[in-house]
């Protein structure tokens, strides 16, 4: 009796394209301390090295496993040219975000952190939010990444023996500033992903678990305050540690908390990877709406640009120093550069922020306003000298420079058609 197959075509989701290629390199960004990594994987035809396949993906370490994911077949013609296009667009999009330097990463590691990602993006793990189109891209991309893993141990390049704690030291930062540890251990923490916290700390993972910090669910930390401590009762606990005490603001959904703590680290902070040994909660409160807004605000500069209709339209970024390379996104009322820090030595700070890693925005908005804005002094100088020296300036008029108590930023992008003088009463 003549039996039947499948047999799957290279438009179907199961065809395994990676058999028409070899494995050549894979790059990533050192950012698993932040709680997700992007990755570029290239693989070449064996009968053309012009002919490239890649995949370009992001993966979380919390609660979707699978953010992104993305392949291009980079053919010789103008088809892969615009392919390669592409690619680069979505790569450049997810190291811009990241902020990590860039490593060169063997399969065997590789393959370690998409074995961490991949139970977290089945349905069965717990998340807050999701939806029907979530479930089926994770669905694929769940399919795509096994058939890959199947490809990498089928060329025999590696042994599977390596550990996840091993393989997570490829991309973290090999030497840690104190408060860059004690923030980084924090986020991963509240963040429930424990694997990355345990590497941070010599605590068991048991105990971490049953921390009261992670008694609220998945949190994203907003802000944190850490000092040295120098009370009697703090240095004796630990003896050959350090106590900081720290204070966050934490939100998990939609709610806010704030959390009161000590934590001890070794004191020999000239090691390589300084460790976190104990911690102690004193305790973790919920905020009102009004406690919270009064956490998380922040002063805003903003320098207010009018616009000449002749050059609203085909508006390029490109010609403005600042914003080159920058993408826009299109907002409600018009459209958001955002230009981000270079690297992540905003964590290596006493009093950080969630948001430190945007350097600063610019909105071009539906009425002709070009509006550029910063949280910090030094960044909104540089941007509005940028502007004032850029090519478009001759076709702007300056309408003011203002510093604002109460953000207005965001409800400047998400409403149409609003403008700045709508928002804040000014002579403007």
């Amino acid at each position: 009796m003549t039996e039947f197959h499948v047999v799957e075509g290279k438009l179907s989701e199961y065809y395994n394209h990676f058999a028409d290629y070899s494995f050549t390199s894979c790059e990533a960004t050192e950012t698993r301390l932040m709680g997700a990594v992007a990755f570029r994987v290239t693989w070449t035809s064996p009968d053309n090295p012009r002919s490239k396949f890649y995949q370009v993906f992001h993966l979380d370490y919390s609660e979707y496993g699978v953010d992104d994911y993305y392949e291009f077949i980079c053919s010789p013609d103008s088809e892969g040219a615009k392919q390669q296009e592409d690619m680069s667009f979505f790569w450049k999009g997810f190291i811009d975000v990241m902020g990590g330097r860039i490593v060169n990463i063997q399969p065997e590691v590789l393959l370690k952190f998409v074995d961490a990602a991949l139970p977290l993006a089945y349905e069965s793990h717990p998340r807050e939010y999701d939806n029907e189109e979530n479930k089926a891209f994770r669905k694929y991309a769940i399919i795509r990444l096994n058939i890959m893993k199947d490809a990498l141990i089928t060329e025999g390049l590696f042994e599977n023996s390596m550990s996840e704690n091993k393989a997570l030291s490829f991309l973290v930062p090999k030497k840690l500033g104190v408060f860059e540890t004690i923030n980084y251990f924090i986020m991963r923490l509240i963040d429930l992903d424990f694997s990355a916290a345990s590497y941070l700390s010599s605590i068991s993972e048991s105990q971490l678990r049953s921390c009261p910090l992670v008694n609220n669910g998945i949190q994203a930390l907003i802000r944190s305050s850490i000092r040295t401590s120098t009370t009697h009762q703090d240095l004796s606990m630990h003896e050959g540690s350090v106590p900081f005490r720290c204070k966050i603001t934490s939100l998990s959904g939609s709610r806010y908390y704030f959390s009161s703590f000590i934590i001890w680290l070794e004191e020999d902070y000239a090691k390589k990877s300084p460790k976190v040994t104990d911690i102690s909660v004193g305790y973790v409160n919920k905020l009102s709406d009004y406690e919270a807004a009064l956490q998380i605000a922040q002063t805003e500069h903003i320098t207010v640009f009018d616009c000449q209709d002749s050059i609203l339209d085909g508006f390029d970024g490109n010609r403005i120093p600042s914003l080159v390379g920058v993408e826009p996104k299109p907002t409600p009322n018009g459209w958001l550069f955002t230009v981000y820090n270079s690297d992540n030595s905003h964590v290596d700070t006493s009093e950080y922020r969630l948001g430190d890693d945007v350097y600063g925005y610019a909105l071009l908005t539906l009425p002709g306003e070009f509006i550029i804005m910063s949280n910090k002094m030094m960044n909104i100088s540089v941007l509005d000298n940028s502007t004032v020296m850029s090519l478009y300036s001759p076709y702007m008029t300056l309408k003011g420079r203002f510093t604002l108590d109460t953000p207005i930023f965001q409800t400047l992008c998400q409403t149409t058609g609003a403008m700045f003088k709508n928002l804040v009463e000014t002579d403007i």
